[in-house]
């Protein structure tokens, strides 16, 4: 009896233990923290209080476990708002640290208005601030959120993707001039964060149909960067476009917390060199549907993630804990991406699907934009969720863009 006692006793003190251990915050054999939800807003008007709602931080233990730790009794310090820039957040807790960035805004926009008149006007270093609003053209002829030009090294934040919501494009890197690009020298460190990007189309007699003044086709993407250094694109999300993020030598890029929707040829392509790219934590849902586009009398290559090499050596690039879902789908009807894929349709009258799925798709293609077997490393896939296309990953779109398979990592993939 008192054995039995005693362990009812024991398990009640070890249940307080661990209840006061949870709503204190405090972790038995945490060895760090770190940050798991940065905070809702993240970027403010001059003067304006910060407000951390949404922060959430989790301890790493020395088990390997992680622990949700709340905020009562933390030291957040103070950051002054009376100047524009990046300013750094530092939170304390015991013994342990850890940080993140806000960002007070020297250029703040709204959605009445001239955008490209205050696009025109941006300084190396100025933070803009697209404020919560719906940006979308007023006719087939207005084209004042099409084609807008980053070329300054400058940082664009919104107040997340459900509330700015932006019905346009961005091309970085590269002035356009009578619809053709002028490449800048040096562009780079350009930031775009918390934009929910977004076009509408219909399908009209099996061709697809853009709104506003798109018309038949989406040559650019939502954003288009051009041998640009250091671009950042995080929490973000893409719905309705040929192409999500569509780059040309690219060095230093960053994708992360994104979500891609809806888009009809590839989430993520990049053309010449990628070097320095991390792609993570990004979700990819119904990429290239139904879709037939061609290119040169051949069947497009589409997918979730296509990436080009041209130069041998490391390429520093990671591609990690993605979800991808329904890449290249077919269930139901052919849908043409314009006039010329129609009639590459009806002429070569080749098999354009395989089981329910659009021939030429993958998930993750990675190809050589130089010599064939292009000896790259440096290519790490891990930990990605893979789930319902045709093909997971694959090492060329031809017979003669191979490269080396060596230099591809793959790791823990499902």
């Amino acid at each position: 009896m008192k054995k039995i006692l005693f362990n009812k006793i024991g398990l009640i003190f070890a249940l307080l233990i661990s209840t006061t251990a949870l709503f204190s915050g405090c972790a038995m054999n945490a060895v760090s923290y770190h940050i798991t939800n940065f905070p809702n807003k993240i970027i403010y008007e001059i003067g304006e209080k910060p407000n951390y709602a949404g922060l959430k931080i989790e301890t790493t233990n020395s088990d390997g476990t992680n622990t949700m730790v709340g905020l009562n009794g933390a030291e957040i310090s103070k950051v002054d708002m009376s100047t524009s820039g990046e300013k750094k957040v530092f939170v304390k807790k015991g013994s342990f640290s850890t940080a993140f960035n806000i960002y007070v805004a020297s250029v703040v926009i709204n959605d009445s208005d001239n955008l490209k008149e205050k696009f025109q006007s941006l300084v190396d270093g100025d933070v803009v601030y697209l404020k919560a609003g719906n940006y979308v053209p007023k006719s087939s002829g207005d084209e004042s959120y099409k084609d807008i030009v980053i070329n300054k090294s400058v940082t664009i934040i919104g107040d997340g993707r459900g509330a700015t919501k932006f019905y346009g494009n961005f091309i970085v890197g590269a002035n356009l001039k009578n619809s053709n690009f002028e490449l800048m020298q040096n562009a780079k460190d350009v930031k775009i964060f918390n934009i929910g990007f977004k076009l509408n189309y219909a399908i009209k007699n099996g061709l697809v149909n853009y709104s506003g003044p798109y018309g038949k086709a989406d040559k650019n993407g939502a954003i288009n960067a051009f041998d640009t250094k250091n671009l950042s694109i995080k929490n973000c999300s893409f719905d309705g476009y040929a192409y999500g993020v569509l780059g040309n030598n690219l060095n230093g890029l960053t994708i992360e917390n994104n979500s891609f929707r809806n888009i009809l040829k590839n989430a993520i392509k990049t053309t010449q060199d990628t070097r320095n790219a991390s792609i993570y934590k990004n979700v990819f849902m119904d990429i290239a549907k139904n879709i037939i586009s061609s290119d040169n009398n051949s069947q497009s290559s589409l997918g979730a993630i296509e990436l080009a090499f041209a130069q041998k050596g490391n390429a520093g690039v990671i591609v990690c804990k993605n979800t991808f879902t329904r890449i290249g789908l077919c269930d139901g009807g052919f849908v043409f991406y314009d006039e010329a894929s129609k009639t590459f349709s009806e002429q070569t009258r080749e098999k354009l699907k395989t089981l329910s799925y659009i021939n030429n798709t993958a998930i993750i293609t990675l190809l050589s934009s130089a010599e064939n077997d292009l000896d790259v490393s440096g290519i790490i896939l891990s930990t990605n969720n893979y789930g319902q296309a045709l093909t997971n990953i694959r090492l060329n779109t031809t017979a003669s863009n191979n490269i080396d398979q060596n230099g591809v990592i793959v790791t823990e993939a499902y």
